[in-house]
């Protein structure tokens, strides 16, 4: 019954995505990264991109590979890119629900699985990330099918399912580099409950099986993370080996530019963060930190969830299989931990996998409370069966529209709207040789043109190519160094010549484009 309903679970994703897809007209910041190495994927030797990049390869390669099919029916426009991306990231979002409902069912049965499986699909961050232009969909998709091969690699000792755990981990690190840790976590998993080297359980019939599986694992695992090695020269980009081959990086040649500013512009003053919540503290206490993951979960669960997943965690603390997802769940808590006290921010989408491994004990936990409801009618009424299904099926139906109406509330960007006119602007209006520094990059993404991101800021001040600088009404405003600086740059070399709202139809300004007018030299610049 249970796999008669996943397809209807995965039509439902593929309809949802479709909307969302349709009604998002530009991409997510942030994903804005993976177009411009997809692109590079298309012009350049892709090994030379892979070693200059400073993003994992699997999302931008894919999105490389399914542009020139989407330029096939809309032309090679900036759009195509975008939607090649969402494409990308839909589809590994779709495919996720297989694992997720194979790796539920072997923990708490079918029902609960189609539970997990509905869960994921309706949750609205999932839903956002799973159309986006990011590489979280992706990666989610190698760790969940990492995840259910690790807990049967456990359970039946098999080594096509070890093989299976350490590829399909090694792809999701290609796509991020978080994904490791499950392979760290099935080792840790078998040596504490099959005590493969002391104990009795050494000279049990399953040791030699369990000896042989864990080896295998990291052998498939560590061929994908060193075949990218390779190719790379560094593990990532904090853990470099290219140093120690002398494999030359682009990455330290942008490094020394972007500490070179022109005089006047190199005063301790100016602030040039990145993104505005840069200016947040750079170091958390470790109750802060804590405290702040625990609020991004319960965001990205629903909040509702969250009772509900430490009922069903109750309920089910002798199920077979609990010692994996409890022994990543703790490594993967003290990865996260650890990054809020370093950068003082965290993401509700940094815990995604926490979230997966959280649904199935939702669903049980759901699935309890159902149980107990019916079973109190059924003593009350004996004989009201059909009345208990009916309003069993109308609380689903009314969960499943109550969750879609919140993400297409989620799924719309308003303040976006700006950005895409200013893009149409400087595409009509901006030269092929003047280039743009676009705080957010959406604007320079929709014309066409070349141009800077706010991250290469110090490098766009000091380019002569540089003619315009397109703004946020929100990051100009705001009460931070930052905005600070934004300003005085702006009033001493840029003259405002265009305008947008930051809805379609609204008033107020949103968005600004200034032309910029490079200044003989920066020593008269005051905040």
């Amino acid at each position: 019954m249970a796999r008669r309903v996943l397809p209807s679970i995965v039509l439902l994703a593929a309809i949802l995505h479709g909307v969302g897809i349709a009604r998002s007209s530009l991409p997510a910041q942030d994903g804005l990264k993976f177009l411009r190495v997809a692109r590079q994927f298309h012009a350049e030797n892709w090994m030379s991109v892979v070693r200059g990049s400073d993003q994992h390869p699997l999302y931008p390669a894919l999105i490389a590979v399914a542009q020139p099919c989407v330029a096939l029916g809309m032309g090679p426009s900036p759009d195509s890119w975008r939607l090649s991306a969402q494409v990308v990231s839909a589809l590994a979002s779709i495919a996720l629900l297989i694992p997720l409902f194979l790796l539920a069912r072997a923990l708490f049965g079918g029902t609960t699985a189609a539970m997990t499986a509905l869960l994921y699909v309706l949750l609205p961050l999932p839903a956002e990330i799973g159309h986006d232009t990011l590489s979280d969909p992706l990666a989610l998709l190698g760790f969940t099918t990492a995840l259910w091969l690790g807990h049967r690699t456990l359970r039946t000792r098999g080594v096509g399912s070890a093989i299976g755990c350490g590829f399909a981990a090694g792809l999701g690190y290609l796509a991020r580099p978080e994904v490791a840790i499950v392979p760290l976590a099935v080792v840790v998993t078998a040596f504490t409950q099959f005590a493969i080297w002391t104990g009795s359980a050494a000279r049990s019939v399953h040791a030699p099986r369990v000896r042989i599986a864990i080896p295998a694992l990291s052998i498939a695992f560590l061929t994908m993370v060193g075949s990218y090695a390779i190719v790379k020269g560094e593990v990532s980009e904090k853990l470099a080996l290219r140093r120690g081959v002398a494999i030359p990086s682009p990455h330290d040649a942008a490094s020394r530019n972007e500490r070179r500013l022109p005089p006047g512009l190199d005063d301790a003053r100016w602030d040039f963060s990145a993104k505005e919540e840069s200016g947040h503290p750079t170091r958390l206490s470790f109750p802060q930190a804590v405290t702040k993951l625990g609020a991004r979960w319960s965001e990205a669960m629903g909040l509702l969830l969250v009772p509900l997943t430490i009922w069903g965690v109750w309920r089910s603390r002798s199920i077979a299989g609990w010692r994996l997802l409890g022994v990543y769940s703790v490594l993967f808590v003290v990865v996260l931990v650890r990054h809020a006290i370093t950068f003082g921010y965290l993401s509700s989408r940094h815990t995604l996998s926490l979230v997966i491994v959280a649904l199935p004990f939702a669903s049980a936990g759901i699935l309890a409370c159902v149980r107990t409801v019916r079973d109190w009618r059924e003593y009350r009424s004996p004989g009201s069966v059909t009345r208990t299904n009916c309003v069993r099926i109308a609380a689903l139906i009314a969960m499943i529209a109550i969750a879609i109406s919140v993400q297409f509330h989620h799924s719309l960007h308003p303040s976006r709207w700006g950005h895409g006119e200013a893009g149409r602007w400087l595409s009509a209006h901006a030269g092929t040789a003047e280039k743009v520094l676009d705080t957010r990059g959406w604007a320079t993404f929709v014309s066409g043109r070349t141009g800077h991101d706010y991250w290469h800021v110090k490098q766009a001040l000091s380019d002569p190519a540089l003619s315009y600088v397109v703004v946020g009404e929100d990051e100009r405003n705001a009460a931070s160094p930052r905005a600070e600086t934004l300003r005085a740059i702006l009033a001493y070399a840029a003259e405002p010549i265009a305008s947008f709202p930051e809805r379609e139809g609204g008033t107020n300004v949103g968005v600004r484009v200034y032309r910029f007018q490079p200044p003989a030299d920066w020593k008269g610049m005051r905040p």
